[in-house]
C-alpha cells in the first residue's frame, strides 16, 4: 500500500501503482508496443468503486469517464434494449440538475406513468378484441393518448431539459457521450484540467439521484435510432437475423438497442429497477487521463464518489447461458439491395482465454494487403472486392467472423469455398515466422498511434475492466510475442470448424445461386 496524505490508515482508499500495456479493445482491435508503458494509479473507495489515474502533466485537458459493469446482456429477454434506454436516461439530469420545481415535477412524472400504463393496458385489450370491439375501444384510445400527451407536456414544463449537457459545454467540455455494449456501459467527456471538480460533482450527482425525464419520448427516439441504423439499411435486418441464428437464446443475440416490440413494453419503473440493481459503486470504475493533480483527484474522489452508498449485499451476476453446441452448419440465404457478400461466424474463446490471443493474431495474419486472405481472394483469384476477419472476445464468449464482398458476377458461395481452402491451407502451410512478425508489427504500429489519444486510452481501460480485469493488459503483449505458428494452426483447427459455424449469403434480388 502506498501512503497518500494524512489519511494514510483510512480504509476508504487504497492506492496501488501498476504499469499498463494497452491491448486491443472492442471495435478498436489493436495490439500495443512492448515499450509503451503507461503508469496507472488504482484507487479503491470504501464503497467498492475503482478509479484508474493516468497523469499526463503536459496536458491541459483530461479525458474522463466511468463504466458500469452491466450492458445489454443484463437485459431480461422480454425487456431487450433496457440497458441502452437507461444510458439515454442518465443524461436527463437529477433532483438537483434539470428541474424547475422538483416536488411538482415528480408529481407530474407520476401522472405520466399512470397515463402511459392506462394507454398500454388499453392497447393490450384492443389486440385481443374482435374488430367490432376494437371499434368501440378506439375513442377510449384517443382519449388515453390525449391524456398522456397532456401529462407529458406538464412534466416537460417543469423541467430544465438539457441542463446537464449545457453545464459541461458551458465549461469547455467536449465529446460528451456514452456507449452501451453487451457487457458494460461507458459514460465519458473531455474537460479542461481546471474543470475536473465539475465532473466529479455532476457524475456523482446523477448517480445519487437521477430523474428519468421524458422517458416515453426517449423510447421513440430509440425507435428512430433503430430505424436509421438497422431497419432502413440494406443489410441491417438480415445482420440482426444472422446474430439471432448464431447466438440462439444467449443474451448476446440481441442488439444493444433491443427489439422494437420490447421497447414499447418497458416502463420508467423498469428502468429505475435496473438502475438500482446494477448502478452500484462496486460495479463501477472511473478513469482519468490527462493533466491533473493526483492528490487533488483522490480528495475529490472521496468527497464526491464516496457519497454513493456501499451496497448491503452482492450485486446480480450477468446471465450465464452457455452457447448451445452445434453439430451442423447453420445457413441463411437472402436477397438484399446491397453488394453480394458472405458473412461467417464461429463461436470462440472469451476474454482472458489464451486462445483469444492466438485467434487475434491469426486474424492479423489473414488481414491486410499483405495478409493471406487479401492476397488469395482479392489479388490472386480476383473473386472478392474485399475480405477481412475479426476476433472479438466478450466476457462470456467470443466470436471469429469473416466478411467478404463478391467481385463482379462472382457468386458469394464461391467465397465460402475459397475461405475454406485458406483454413485447410493452414494445416499444410503454417504461417511463417515472417508472416507472424509482420502481423505483430502492424498491430503494434496501429496501437501505438491510438495511445496518443487520451480518450482512446481512457476507453480502453474502461472496456477491459468491464470485460474482466484491466490488469490483464499487463500480460497481453507478452502473450502475443510468445505465440507461434503451432498456436495459430491449433486454434484454427479447434474453432474454425464448418459444423459449428453460422453462414449468411446475401445476393441481389435478380441474382440466382450458383448450382
Amino acid at each position: 500500500m502506498k501512503h497518500i496524505g494524512p489519511a494514510v490508515y483510512h480504509l476508504s482508499l487504497i492506492l496501488v501503482r501498476v504499469v499498463l500495456l494497452c491491448p486491443p479493445v472492442i471495435g478498436e482491435q489493436a495490439a500495443v508496443p512492448a515499450n509503451a508503458l503507461v503508469p496507472v494509479e488504482e484507487l479503491r473507495l470504501a464503497n467498492g468503486m475503482t478509479l484508474l489515474l493516468v497523469p499526463q502533466p503536459e496536458s491541459t485537458t483530461v479525458a474522463v469517464g466511468w463504466m458500469v459493469d452491466a450492458g445489454s446482456a443484463d437485459d431480461d429477454s422480454d425487456q431487450t434494449g433496457l440497458s441502452h434506454l437507461l444510458e439515454h436516461m442518465m443524461f436527463k439530469g437529477s433532483r438537483t440538475v434539470g428541474t424547475r420545481d422538483l416536488e411538482l415535477e415528480l408529481e407530474a412524472l407520476a401522472a405520466v406513468d399512470r397515463a402511459w400504463t392506462a394507454k398500454k393496458d388499453l392497447l393490450a385489450k384492443m389486440e385481443q378484441a374482435s374488430p367490432k370491439k376494437r371499434q368501440k375501444l378506439s375513442p377510449r384510445l384517443d382519449a388515453a393518448s390525449s391524456l398522456l400527451a397532456t401529462a407529458q407536456a406538464r412534466a416537460s414544463s417543469l423541467a430544465f431539459l438539457g441542463q446537464y449537457s449545457f453545464l459541461y459545454s458551458q465549461q469547455g467540455g467536449t465529446g460528451l457521450n456514452a456507449n452501451t455494449y453487451r457487457d458494460l456501459t461507458l459514460y465519458y467527456v473531455t474537460l479542461p484540467s481546471e474543470k475536473i471538480e465539475l465532473w466529479f460533482w455532476l457524475e456523482s450527482d446523477r448517480l445519487l439521484s437521477p430523474v428519468f425525464r421524458e422517458f416515453y419520448k426517449e423510447v421513440q427516439i430509440i425507435h428512430e435510432e433503430r430505424r436509421q441504423r438497422i431497419e432502413s439499411t440494406p443489410s441491417g435486418p438480415l445482420d440482426e437475423q444472422l446474430r439471432l441464428s448464431f447466438w440462439g437464446p444467449h443474451p448476446y443475440a440481441w442488439n444493444p438497442m433491443g427489439r422494437a416490440a420490447d421497447l414499447d413494453t418497458i416502463s420508467r419503473q423498469n428502468a429505475l429497477d435496473f438502475f438500482q440493481r446494477n448502478y452500484r459503486p462496486d460495479k463501477m470504475t472511473a478513469v482519468l487521463v490527462g493533466g491533473f493533480d493526483a492528490w487533488q483527484v483522490e480528495t475529490w474522489a472521496r468527497q464526491y464518489f464516496g457519497r454513493l452508498p456501499a451496497p448491503s449485499k452482492p450485486g446480480p451476476e450477468s446471465p450465464r447461458q452457455p452457447l448451445e453446441e452445434r453439430t451442423k452448419e447453420r445457413r441463411l440465404e437472402a436477397t438484399c439491395n446491397c453488394p453480394p457478400q458472405v458473412q461467417i461466424l464461429y463461436p470462440t474463446a472469451r476474454f482472458g482465454d489464451p486462445d483469444a490471443d492466438a485467434l487475434q493474431l491469426l486474424s492479423a495474419v489473414l488481414n491486410g494487403r499483405t495478409g493471406r486472405l487479401y492476397r488469395s481472394l482479392v489479388l490472386d483469384q480476383q473473386i472478392a472486392f474485399s475480405a477481412f476477419t475479426q476476433q472479438i472476445s466478450w466476457k462470456q464468449k467470443g466470436e471469429f467472423s469473416l466478411r467478404a464482398e463478391s467481385k463482379g458476377s462472382v457468386d458469394p458461395a464461391e467465397l465460402i469455398r475459397a475461405w475454406d481452402q485458406q483454413i485447410d491451407l493452414l494445416g499444410t502451410e503454417a504461417p511463417t515466422p515472417q508472416e507472424i512478425q509482420r502481423a505483430q508489427n502492424r498491430s503494434i504500429a496501429d496501437a501505438y498511434r491510438s495511445l496518443k489519444d487520451p480518450t482512446a486510452l481512457m476507453k480502453q481501460l474502461l472496456i477491459y475492466q468491464g470485460l474482466g480485469d484491466w490488469r490483464y493488459v499487463n500480460q497481453w503483449s507478452g502473450r502475443l510475442q510468445e505465440l507461434s505458428s503451432d498456436d495459430l494452426v491449433r486454434v484454427a483447427a479447434k474453432y474454425l470448424v464448418p459444423d459449428k459455424r453460422t453462414v449468411a449469403i446475401y445476393r441481389r434480388p435478380q441474382e440466382q445461386a450458383t448450382p
